[in-house]
């Protein structure tokens, strides 16, 4: 009890310091932002007269023109902050793992696992609950304004050299870590999944159907707000991966979903995939719903896969519901695409979509049965990543006998025929970067590919790696650039030897 007491005179003396410090930079804030701006002005004067040119000196700007969020709006009950500072008082026995997850997006913290041991090591804790009218500090706390991680515009698509995580990757705390290893050999952006087949949302969500289906209960992304915003600060261009329709958690969880059966009338399966029904417009609300939640958290692009129809399993049984009226499968994915398009760019986030490989080739009976007609598509979205890893092609496909052996065809020839389709919209292939039915997988395998990507025409490239082992990447990559160096010094000399 009476350490109780001490702690919380301890918590009322850092209040009161902080209201105070609070209350100082509130009353002579004006004059704070004119020193700051003068020193900023006198450093531009400084540079002019030195000559310098622009970012050949940096000068640190004190205020930010960027849009900035305040950080303790709207705080939940039993929370007080105090500039910088948090803190808690229980309005009720409440576990120290709930206090950590409520309290996460407040803090520097990557994971509620790490603030939890904060929590307890600060406070002194030693059980699992917290009981009615304790008063904890709760560690790690953010400033209270910082810049908002929203899209103010809609961002330029680059020119992508991106990297494919999972949820579980891009829930651990060594991502970070890992990504330092792969932006200087030139790796720009991050995929990660915020839905997969698995149909288990990686982080939690505020949309009706995942919380009435408890769609998150799993989830791998403790803070998906940090995680765009740490991929952000490392200048990465950051995509959230949806796997569309085939969904086998809410398939379970709610049958009324899922494409029936024609000759029983029950729940239709291609076992192992599940599928919900494409032209179900509830279906297509709830991933529009979740594209428009990562969306307003700041995400730069939205990527839908799996927007199809399925092609394996007995499809003759497979009846439909067609909410908006019968239609070809092209005319439902392409109405899904079209509404999705324009409530994701509304909020400043592109989209783009992934294909089946096979879709380049034009056959019909490829492009009915999965909805994926490019013509239709590339006009509600901003990019289009054709699957075209080499072993997903049948032996003789096109005239090669093994195609998984055949990496720069398959990139160029595919990616050139998508191009054709595809109008305005931007073309970047998902590369193959995984050993499945290859002889010889090796870095020159990765590099085979780049160029093709490159010698194509397309507007960068995506790597894909189902357990994110991207060594043999690391490995390309290096090689890559020494070979341009090479060869681009070889020019130089050359040129020079003209000149003489």
């Amino acid at each position: 009890m009476g350490a109780m007491k001490t702690r919380e005179r301890k918590i009322l003396f850092m209040l009161l310091c902080a209201f105070a410090l609070q209350a100082h930079m509130l009353f002579y804030y004006d004059r704070l932002v004119e020193i700051g701006n003068g020193i900023a002005g006198a450093g531009s004067r400084a540079a002019m007269m030195l000559g310098l040119q622009s970012g050949q000196l940096r000068i640190t700007k004190f205020f930010r023109q960027k849009a900035d969020e305040r950080v303790y709006r709207n705080l939940p009950e039993g929370f007080l902050h105090a500039g910088a500072m948090l803190f808690y008082r229980a309005p009720a026995d409440t576990r120290v793992r709930d206090l950590a997850e409520t309290s996460l997006r407040y803090t520097c913290c990557f994971s509620a696992r790490e603030l939890e041991r904060g929590i307890r090591d600060y406070n002194r804790l030693s059980g699992d609950t917290i009981r009615k009218g304790a008063a904890l500090y709760i560690p790690y706390s953010l400033p209270s304004m910082r810049v908002d991680a929203r899209n103010q515009v809609r961002p330029p698509i680059i020119f992508t050299r991106g990297l494919y995580y999972t949820g579980n990757s891009a829930g651990s705390e060594r991502l970070m870590t890992v990504l330092d290893k792969y932006i200087p050999l030139g790796i720009n952006a991050v995929i990660f999944d915020a839905k997969d087949v698995t149909g288990v949302l990686n982080y939690r969500s505020r949309t009706p159907v995942a919380i009435e289906f408890n769609t998150h209960e799993r989830r791998t992304i403790d803070d998906v707000t940090r995680l765009i915003r740490d991929l952000k600060e490392k200048k990465l261009y950051t995509v959230a991966r949806i796997a569309v329709f085939q969904d086998h958690l809410l398939y379970k969880k709610n049958p009324e979903f899922a494409i029936r059966s024609r000759s029983s009338g029950r729940q239709w399966s291609a076992h192992p995939e599940y599928w919900l029904d494409p032209t179900n417009r509830d279906v297509q609300d709830y991933n529009i719903g979740l594209a428009i939640e990562l969306a307003e958290k700041g995400v730069d692009e939205i990527q839908f896969d799996y927007i199809r129809f399925p092609t394996a399993g007995d499809i003759a049984d497979a009846r439909y519901c067609y909410h908006a009226g019968k239609m070809s499968n092209e005319q439902a994915i392409t109405d899904f695409l079209e509404r999705a398009y324009r409530e994701i760019t509304a909020r400043n986030c592109n989209v783009s979509i992934d294909i089946f490989g096979v879709v380049a080739w034009g056959k019909e009976v490829d492009i009915r049965s999965t909805g994926q007609r490019i013509e239709l598509l590339a006009k509600h979205c901003d990019a289009i990543s054709p699957m075209l890893y080499p072993s997903h092609f049948n032996d003789n496909f096109d005239g090669r006998g093994k195609p998984a052996d055949c990496p720069y065809f398959f990139i160029a020839e595919g990616t050139r025929r998508v191009k054709e389709r595809a109008g305005d919209c931007l073309v970047r292939p998902w590369l193959q970067a995984f050993p499945w039915h290859v002889s010889n997988f090796n870095a020159d395998y990765i590099i085979e590919q780049v160029k093709a990507s490159n010698d194509s025409g397309a507007y960068g490239y995506l790597f894909w790696h189902a357990a994110n082992n991207y060594e043999t990447v690391q490995s390309a990559l290096v090689k890559y650039a020494a070979s341009l160096k090479k060869e681009n010094t070889g020019r130089g000399m050359n040129s020079a030897r003209q000149e003489r």
